[in-house]
Parts: C-alpha cells; structure tokens; sequence
C-alpha cells in the first residue's frame, strides 16, 4: 500500500538571501493572500488554460465517497457543499509500478472535460449537439458494478448545500459512467456517461411533501436474475423517507415506503437514511435501510423486485432488528458485510448478513481509531482487500478546519504492523512506506 496524498500548491524550501526571502515574501503577499477563496485552480496539469478558469478554494474541497476500478483507479466524490469546488468527481492511480513511489498523486477531473463539470447553469447547445449529456452538478454518492468498470453516480443538482443559500442549478440525475482505462496512467481514463432525470414526483407521500424538500443521499444498484431490461438503482430520501427505484433499461420509476423515522425528542430535522446491498450465503440480495434518528433495521427481498415493478405492489419490508445505540453505516464488502460506526467514535465495526437479526452479538470491532480522523466510507478495492476514508468532516460541517482545511485519508481496513504504521505528525511523509492513501486539500 502506499501514502497517497492531494496535491496541493507546493514551494520548495530552499536557502535564500536576505532580500530574496523579502521578495518572496511580497510576491507571497500579492499573489496568495488576498481574495484566496475567489483564487483560480492552478493545478499544475490542467496548466493555465482558460478552460479551468474557475474558482477554487482548497479548503472547502473535501472527499467524502471512494471507489476502486480494478486496475487499482480510486475515483473520489467531491461534493459542492461551499462554493469554491473546482469538479465534483475525480480520480488518480493506486496501482502501477510508478504510482507506489508516489506520495502526493494528482487529483485529475473525471470525466476530463471542463464541461463536464459545472457550478452554473447549464443550456443543452441547440446548433452543434443537442443531445450532449448535462454535465455534473454536485455528486454526493457512488457504487460500482463489480463486473466491469460502470459507475453509477448520483448527481443532487444542488450546490452550496452546507451554506444558508443553496442553488438548483438542475434537476437530480442518476448518471451511469463507463471508464476506460488507457496504457496512458498519467492523465485521467477516457469515460463516456449517460444520465437519467430523477422524477421527484414520484417519491411524493402522504404528506404532500414538495420538491424543495427531497433529501437524496444514497445510491445503490442491483441487477435481477430474472426478466431481460432488469437494471435497477435505487436512491434514497431522508427527506421523504423513502428509497426511489429506478429500472435505468425501462426508464420506470417508483418509490419504496420507508415511515419509521424516529419521533419525539429522538427526532432530527435533517435525517440520514442509509442504505446498503448484502448478498447471504442462500443467493439472496436484500436492501438494507434505516435512520440515523431510527431504531430498527429494515430489509427488502429484491428477488422480486421485477415482479413489483410490473404490478405496481409495494415489496415486504421486514423488521431485521433494533439497533442499540445510533450508528453510521459505513458501507459493505459487496457481500454480506456491512460496516458502521457510532456517530461520536472512530472505530469500525461489522454485522454480518448471514448471522441473522441486526444485534449487539452479531456484531464485530474491526478497527479501532487511532485519530481524530472519522470513518465516513468503506468500500472493496484494489489488491482484494476492503479500504476505509478517514476525513475531518466533522470539522468540516462545523466549519472549523481551520488554515489546513479539509483532510482524507484512505487506508485498508486491517491491523497494519509496527513497520507499515504511519505517524499523524508533520513527519507523515518520512515514515509512510506504502501503508495507506492520503488525500489533502
């Protein structure tokens, strides 16, 4: 493994004169300083072309989703919840033989094109190609398909999301991402992408809820073993408590019913609801869901789903278990693991599907945290192990980063020896010898 870390605008250290150093110091001044958070992205490989020409602020760019290609691609969400957020996916190399040298690897837009993302709104072009996909907006989760390197994105359409006056800038999209990677590992992969408009609509429950108050957050897909166009992604609404099923072959699209938020002082005004796929030992796949807020566990056979979407009935949802303390679902190893934390500590632990109802002795510590970083995702990756993202994001809601900013760190979810330990000080890069990935702003 190796120590991965997000570029940022590096200044040697070099020994300088007297009046050098004042020079540097004024150029310092004038360049940096001054109006940083309107700064334009300087990144050394997209170079000064006028394309990028935007705003940057590095320290409002935080990672909160990962996924790994099999060739060992990391693809990171970086979502717009301030404004100063140059794209909102991107990706670097893990695998190849130069890329372990590596320390700081760039952070490359994905897809590569300059409008493939952006903060403003966006026209279809009438003359030269009508029928471009829109480009992305603001992506706040991902998953992968583990047969092939397909990624499915969602894609809120809503920026500034963490300040008072957020903006639709346009309608939430689930995006399917093809990659295609190259001999070529020093650029970004060449990607094609396909989007589908979300129906808000469709989502719309009892209580006359209005699109202003959707809460899309997760996504994930699954493919049934039955019927030819049997693609779904299903997206979830804390909102509106419930999971939007979309057959992204058909373009049909439907809403599970998900009414077990908690109540009373219990409850919280912005909810999360997680959701997960966990594949049991019998080859069934089951849609795992419940609120931050919440105390149970719920479940949904998807080996029907098909037949759901046919006749317009709503699936089973079974009770799987109460859960003993609020926790935040971290993730899975794309089998029948899942893994979460609670919400005031670092470590991880693990439940596994196949033991039976969601309880406290089925559960498993898998690592304990060794820093203020916080667990925010689990995901399979590259070299068959199951990596972690550790970030300050609690820091980063509080907005209390401070001059470092935001900070993340990916690093395999095992018990790393006394001789692959990375320190948490300033002397991180000196000692890191391929334990972990560490992304920086």
């Amino acid at each position: 493994m190796v120590l991965y870390v997000m570029r940022r605008t590096l200044i040697a250290a070099v020994r300088l004169g007297p009046s050098l150093q004042l020079l540097l110091l004024l150029l310092i001044q004038m360049t940096v300083l001054p109006g940083i958070a309107d700064r334009r992205y300087d990144h050394h490989l997209l170079g000064s072309s006028l394309e990028w020409n935007r705003p940057y602020d590095p320290r409002v760019v935080i990672h909160s989703r990962f996924q790994m290609t099999r060739d060992g691609r990391v693809i990171v969400v970086s979502p717009r919840f301030r404004s100063g957020v140059p794209f909102t996916l991107g990706s670097f190399r893990t695998a190849g033989a130069s890329d372990r040298s590596v320390v700081e690897p760039d952070v490359l837009p994905l897809p590569s094109a300059p409008d493939a993302h952006r903060a403003e709104k966006w026209t279809p072009p009438a003359c030269t190609n009508p029928n471009a996909p829109a480009p992305l907006v603001n992506v706040v989760d991902l998953c992968m398909e583990d047969i092939n390197d397909v990624v499915w994105l969602l894609d809120v359409g809503v920026v500034d999301t963490m300040t008072g006056s957020p903006r639709r800038l346009a309608p939430a999209k689930v995006v399917r991402l093809e990659i295609e990677e190259d001999r070529d590992h020093r650029g970004p992969p060449k990607s094609s992408y396909k989007s589908f408009e979300i129906n808000i609509a469709t989502a719309d429950t009892a209580d006359g809820c209005s699109e202003a108050s959707s809460c899309l957050q997760y996504i994930v897909t699954y493919r049934s073993r039955t019927g030819e166009r049997n693609h779904y992604a299903f997206v979830s609404d804390a909102a509106r408590s419930t999971v939007l099923v979309m057959n992204t072959d058909t373009g049909a699209q439907w809403a599970m019913d998900f009414p077990q938020k908690s109540k009373g002082h219990e409850a919280a005004e912005r909810d999360i609801l997680f959701m997960v796929l966990l594949s049991t030992a019998n080859g069934q796949t089951w849609l795992y869901t419940t609120f931050m807020s919440g105390c149970k566990v719920f479940g949904v056979d998807l080996e029907y789903i098909d037949r759901c979407t046919l006749d317009g009935a709503q699936p089973a949802v079974v009770e799987m278990g109460h859960k003993p303390y609020r926790i935040t679902v971290l993730g899975t190893d794309t089998g029948s693991r899942m893994y979460f934390r609670r919400p005031t500590e670092n470590e991880i632990w693990s439940w596994d599907a196949n033991y039976g109802p969601f309880h406290p002795t089925g559960f498993k510590l898998v690592s304990k945290g060794t820093d203020c970083r916080a667990p925010v995702h689990v995901a399979p990756g590259y070299g068959g192990f199951v990596y972690v993202l550790r970030s300050n994001f609690v820091d980063y809601v509080r907005n209390s980063t401070g001059s470092m900013g935001a900070y993340s760190l990916i690093q395999p979810v095992i018990t790393l020896s006394s001789s692959c330990s990375v320190s948490t000080t300033t002397s991180l890069q000196s000692k890191a010898d391929g334990c972990a990935c560490l992304l920086t702003d």
